[in-house]
């Protein structure tokens, strides 16, 4: 390198390293910066996704409470109609999360994560108007489309905020609002399918819990960010200081372009097909009980109300 560029590569390194430091705040090293950063940002993304998913799995298997309710009964479901309404929900969940995902790319978290749900809590609510059994199945179709997006949605969105060691905690946290809501899906149906009003208690049901996911849908818009470099919750500090974690953990960038290579590297994985079987094991014992629990307690006597709880 001739002496002239020596010179001036020197310039730029200084001039860059001379900026990086005042992007700082005074007196604080990179690790305080980080634990700030990660402590705003788990305020901001953690516990409106993790209430979003406790209703995304009310929504999903509340049928089985309104069965319970009646439903089937005001509806006249007859044999295996039922068990159809509730496979018809996956038909679509399975096929519609990785287009999901690539849209979300497009549009961003802060965006397409509340009109997903938003998208889900309109059909759940249109169940409670429901009079045959071809309705709900188009309905319950329609819901899976929409529901597929939001859990891989959420692991994506991760990938922008954390590292793969931050991650892991994380995604472990929002998967436990799960088994929240099956602690609380009953008692809250019970309470809901007793209001004395117009309709009835099945109805109410998807009524009024469709409004709770819409409500945190909309605070969701107001408090998500789409990506740390433009998070106006964050300092410039601790954006920078951010950005330099996340590259140097290899991190997927905002600004990445989708690849089809990357898809299919992602799918010849084999410890991907391992962990989705140890989740499929999972998930088919958890909606099974939830979906079917309070029919199955009903039929040994009890009254719905009881059988919900």
């Amino acid at each position: 390198m001739a002496e002239g560029d020596t010179d001036k590569h020197s310039v730029a390194m200084s001039e860059k390293n001379s900026s990086e430091h005042e992007m700082n705040e005074p007196g604080k090293t990179d690790a305080e910066l980080i634990k700030s950063y990660l402590r705003k940002t788990d305020l901001h993304l953690l516990p409106l996704t993790f209430a979003m998913y406790f209703l995304s799995v009310i929504d999903r298997n509340n049928i089985g409470n309104a069965k319970a309710a009646g439903m089937d009964t005001h509806l006249g479901l007859h044999g295996q109609q039922f068990n159809w309404i509730i496979s018809a929900f996956f038909f679509t969940y399975i096929f519609c999360e990785v287009p999901s995902n690539i849209l979300l790319k497009k549009f961003g978290a802060r965006v397409w994560l509340p009109l997903l749900a938003v998208c889900w809590s309109i059909l759940v609510a249109c169940m409670a108007a429901a009079k045959s059994y071809e309705t709900l199945v188009v309905v319950r179709v329609l819901m899976g489309v929409f529901e597929a997006g939001y859990v891989p949605g959420f692991i994506y969105m991760t990938s922008f905020w954390y590292t793969r060691r931050q991650q892991g905690p994380r995604i472990a946290l929002f998967f436990s609002a799960g088994v929240f809501a099956g602690i609380w899906a009953g008692p809250l149906a019970a309470r809901l399918q007793s209001i004395n009003g117009a309709l009835l208690g099945y109805q109410y049901i998807f009524i009024i819990e469709a409004s709770m996911t819409v409500l945190v849908a909309l605070l969701m818009v107001l408090v998500l960010q789409d990506y740390p470099s433009t998070a106006r919750f964050l300092s410039p500090a601790e954006r920078a200081a951010a950005q330099r974690m996340l590259e140097a953990d290899r991190a997927l960038s905002p600004h990445a372009q989708y690849s089809t290579r990357q898809v299919i590297k992602a799918l010849g994985d084999w410890t991907v097909w391992a962990y989705a079987i140890i989740f499929w094991a999972a998930a088919t014992g958890g909606a099974t009980q939830a979906i079917f629990g309070p029919t199955l307690i009903k039929a040994m006597g009890y009254t719905s109300t009881r059988a919900q709880v």
